[in-house]
């Protein structure tokens, strides 16, 4: 592949991170999702190209496509932290919650060295799964294994405190009867 479809490759992925960062409105998502049809036309096997395509359509709201986008990234890298982190993300959205934790589980499996960023919001994501399905001393444990690993993780901290005030509320007893 020459320069001149690398560069082109390159530009289609940026303007659409721009876009798909700056998402004030649905048209620039789709001309986003434009673009990264188009890189993943130039490039059929980039794993960037079809997670930032899962973003997209994340965003779009079209959960379904977004699933099948990043299955086709996980067919291309099955060992990547960060294929199964976004397809946890979608599948929490579709309300798939065992298919999220057993795909968060995966991309703890597969983390290495170089994708410790990704380590905040993979207990993250857990964490919000085990709370959308009642499992909150789980989630509250998850949370606070994740502050062991991330002591200056403000995204950590911020959704464990509504957490911990909700479980201290629920250990208070309200008694029958009083003062009147």
């Amino acid at each position: 592949m020459g320069t001149s479809y690398e560069s082109e490759f390159e530009d289609a992925l940026e303007m659409a991170r721009a876009l798909l960062n700056g998402n004030e409105d649905s048209g620039d998502l789709w001309e986003a999702n434009d673009l990264v049809n188009h890189a993943i036309g130039l490039r059929p096997d980039d794993v960037d190209a079809w997670i930032l395509k899962c973003q997209v359509l994340s965003a779009l709201e079209d959960d379904t496509a977004a699933l099948a986008a990043i299955e086709m990234a996980i067919r291309r890298a099955p060992r990547r932290a960060e294929v199964h982190y976004w397809r946890a993300a979608v599948l929490g959205d579709l309300q798939r919650y065992d298919e999220a934790l057993d795909a968060i589980d995966r991309g703890f499996q597969c983390l290495t060295p170089d994708e410790d960023w990704l380590i905040e919001d993979l207990y993250y994501e857990k964490a919000s799964v085990l709370d959308a399905i009642g499992r909150r001393a789980e989630a509250l444990a998850t949370y606070e294994a994740g502050l062991a690993r991330c002591p200056d993780s403000n995204l950590l901290r911020s959704a464990l405190e509504p957490l911990r005030r909700e479980d201290a509320r629920a250990r208070f007893k309200v008694l029958e009867g009083g003062r009147r």
